[in-house]
């Protein structure tokens, strides 16, 4: 059998009237752990009443999601099913739904983001690109510091790159007290007016 796409049509789960669900895709039987591991593998499907052919998908889903909550698998707080039961009996249920749905797409996406950020994070490759980053600013900063106390002439400024106001105040202050300790006044520095 051809494997499926995302463009697919969702897969037909049968349910028949003795309970028993049955995958039209790979013509066998399943059961609703079955269904479970087909959602976390991104696999669309939809379950259809064999005798009527209504749409339960809500309910066989909602099964699940009550056997992972009796396994201790709790996700859902009291107080949160309360509330949807309210809104089944106030009348809100599509435009909860769309919230619902809207709001778990953002979750998801921000747990994928996290997730790919901590990938980079413990990345070799990223990691000793940083490290070596680091050693070499590290190494000019102590180039800078020994030409500062040995007395000797700091890089000039073009030859180094601008990093941003903080490191050319940093320089600054650097050739300050080159100058001190060679018994001079210091200068107008080049950022006084």
């Amino acid at each position: 059998m051809a494997e499926r796409t995302p463009e697919d049509d969702p897969i037909v789960i049968k349910k028949y009237a003795n309970r028993r669900l049955y995958n039209t895709a790979t013509a066998s039987f399943v059961r609703l752990d079955d269904l479970h591991r087909m959602v976390k593998d991104g696999e669309l499907f939809v379950v259809r009443d064999e005798k009527t052919g209504r749409d339960i998908t809500a309910s066989i889903l909602a099964q699940i999601v009550a056997e992972e909550e009796t396994r201790g698998n709790s996700v859902l707080p009291h107080e949160y099913l309360r509330q949807v039961l309210k809104a089944y009996s106030e009348g809100v249920g599509p435009q909860l739904a769309a919230y619902l749905e809207r709001s778990m797409e953002v979750f998801a996406s921000h747990q994928q983001s996290v997730a790919q950020r901590m990938g980079e994070m413990l990345d070799p490759a990223a990691a000793f690109d940083r490290m070596a980053d680091m050693s070499r600013r590290n190494m000019e900063e102590f180039q800078r510091s020994l030409a500062a106390f040995s007395g000797q002439p700091a890089e000039p400024e073009a030859d180094q790159a601008d990093t941003g106001p903080l490191e050319r105040k940093i320089r600054d202050l650097e050739a300050r007290i080159a100058e001190l300790e060679r018994g001079r006044e210091p200068g107008p520095s080049r950022g006084d007016p």
